[in-house]
């Protein structure tokens, strides 16, 4: 990525957005096609481990954009945390709206604002 960057910074690139990764571990595909076991999944059925290596991908990544911040001194370099937001709607989701399911879908939890 910071050579990808510096390229484009070469080039004439003044403007990033990067952004950080979701926490895979509460995907559905992780829960139903990895090998899980009970004790790893939190209360909010989420794998753990999986949150803890995103979340290490993540400080690394952030760690990486404030060296590019420093690097590419004329850049402005936006690191957007979509891991907290996500992360957020999941263990909190009656904070921001109504949480219901659909008898069809017994597994999936849909929320309305």
């Amino acid at each position: 990525m910071v050579l990808l960057d510096q390229d484009i910074y070469d080039q004439g690139g003044r403007s990033f957005w990067i952004h950080n990764t979701g926490p895979f571990g509460c995907l559905p595909y992780v829960l139903d096609r990895q090998l899980v076991t009970a004790g790893q999944v939190d209360k909010y059925g989420c794998v753990g481990p999986y949150n803890e290596l995103a979340q290490f991908f993540n400080h690394e990544l952030k760690e990486t954009v404030n060296q590019l911040r420093e690097d590419l001194p004329k850049a402005t370099i936006i690191y957007v945390d979509v891991y907290s937001v996500k992360h957020a709607l999941i263990t909190q989701a009656t904070r921001y709206g109504d949480v219901f399911y659909f008898d069809m879908l017994p597994d999936s939890l849909y929320i309305l604002s």
